[in-house]
């Protein structure tokens, strides 16, 4: 299954196509000048890594995501530009939602504007400082629903929460309850067999979001991360924690796995469910009914349009005055949000950041290093969770806390389909005293000298980050 998954992935075919570029040179070295000058062929190679610098130059993005694109083409005159043409193939958008709706804040303004969405009214909600307690009242919820259940989950992996599952949605479906489910072709590939989707689709809808084919294409770098549960729209849950049982800590690879996620109940639930449909049907608008005694604001980014939730964190954590206190698993920003942290830890602002102590992905943990190394210096200070994995996204900015799918680094920032919402009041003072028991169970990140070896792989890490 290994060696599967690696040919029908996308870098496997980078990978051939350099290969091919140094075959391409010998060939050049060896028969060429018998048959057309050398000038002309690197003449057409020179063509080629203009035209791709001159596309790259003039579409939208980052600049450190357009600085690496340069850097691979002017490394590999032909397969660069060849690599580059085929990740910069358009994406046709889907999961484009439009809520009529009248904001009154800035931040809903801009919400409505970029993401379609605005605040939300809501009864009452509920934080989960783990999967456990997480899984306990989703299961609870689907069991009890009468009309419909909308899942979308990154990752779906066979298991005991699978099981557990299964026998919820059963109990759903015989209560009349209509049970769709969004799962990403990249997230849950070799993790869901197809045994286990048979099951799934004798009582649900399930469509698989850009499945892996044997002929990968651009679109697969853009991934559906979203983790969205709506049941009868009225109870919406939403965090970090996908469908496996690592989440729960039924089984431990990484040491305990530190999560969170939130439900929230009332008007708001709707907007989620909302956001379902649109990657459902690929577009979706709707009216909202505003009843609750609490506003929150739900969000998402749909690439390949613009961009919000790196904005929307660049805005809080500018103008923030107390605190800025992060919980994530990987760690790698582009200028916006490093600059607002590097400021708002000079202004005097509480800046802490908690990270994995045990890592799922090595070259990641190397690169959140890499990437706090720099911002250090300016007094943002870094932790490792000491009991085991750090998959939390909690961002919390003096009295408002963002809770969702979106990891701090470039690829939920602007590649992903990612989900959250922000809330104040008891929601933020729950995240936050949660933050405080992780970080009395954290201990500063420090490290000792590192070796040539190290440090070149974090350059080359950090060089090609917003690509990866």
């Amino acid at each position: 299954m290994r060696i599967v998954r690696i040919v029908f992935s996308v870098n496997f075919i980078y990978l051939m196509l350099i290969a091919a570029q140094i075959a391409a040179i010998v060939f050049l070295c060896l028969y060429v000048p018998a048959v057309i000058p050398v000038a002309a062929a690197y003449a057409a190679a020179w063509f080629l890594s203009l035209a791709a610098a001159a596309v790259l130059l003039v579409r939208g993005g980052g600049c450190e995501g357009k600085c690496a694109w340069f850097v691979l083409i002017a490394s590999l005159p032909v397969a660069g530009p060849v690599i580059y043409f085929i990740a910069a193939a358009k994406n046709r958008a889907c999961g484009i939602l439009k809520i009529k709706a009248s904001p009154h804040t800035p931040d809903g303004r801009c919400a409505y504007k970029i993401c379609g969405t605005s605040e939300a009214a809501y009864d009452n909600a509920e934080y989960f400082t783990d999967g456990a307690a997480f899984f306990s009242r989703l299961l609870e919820e689907i069991k009890r629903a009468e009309s419909t259940v909308y899942m979308e989950f990154y990752i779906v992996c066979g298991g005991n929460i699978f099981e557990m599952l299964l026998k919820a949605l059963t109990q759903a479906a015989r209560n009349g309850a209509k049970i769709r489910i969004m799962i990403d072709g990249v997230g849950s590939a070799f993790r869901l067999k197809r045994k286990e989707i048979k099951r799934l689709k004798q009582i649900a809808e399930v469509k698989i979001f850009r499945r892996i084919t044997p002929f990968p294409r651009s679109r697969l770098g853009c991934r559906d991360h979203r983790k969205i549960v709506t049941v009868d729209g009225s109870a919406a849950f939403t965090g970090g924690i996908n469908l496996a049982d690592e989440y729960a800590n039924i089984s431990s690879p990484h040491g305990y796995w530190k999560d969170s996620g939130v439900a929230v109940y009332g008007s708001a639930a709707k907007t989620f469910e909302a956001m379902f449909l649109a990657m459902w049907n690929g577009k979706y608008e709707t009216e909202i009914p505003q009843e609750g005694k609490n506003v929150c604001l739900p969000y998402c980014d749909t690439p390949p349009l613009k961009g919000f939730c790196e904005d929307l964190f660049t805005r809080k954590i500018c103008s923030a005055k107390e605190r800025v206190h992060i919980m994530t698993p990987y760690f790698c920003v582009g200028e916006k949000l490093a600059s607002a942290l590097e400021s708002a830890a000079v202004r005097g602002v509480d800046v802490k950041i908690i990270l994995p102590h045990i890592p799922d992905k090595k070259y990641a943990f190397e690169l959140s290093k890499a990437t706090a190394a720099t911002l250090a210096g300016s007094g943002v200070k870094f932790y490792e969770f000491t009991p085991g994995f750090m998959h939390a996204k909690n961002v919390v900015c003096d009295d408002d806390v963002f809770l969702g799918s979106y990891n701090f680094d470039f690829r939920s920032m602007r590649l992903n389909y990612e989900c959250g919402v922000m809330f104040g009041g008891i929601i933020c003072e729950e995240a936050e005293r949660d933050f405080l028991n992780c970080l009395a169970r954290s201990t500063p990140l420090a490290e000792g000298k590192i070796s040539p070896f190290k440090r070149f792989s974090r350059f080359v890490l950090r060089l090609f980050a917003p690509l990866i």
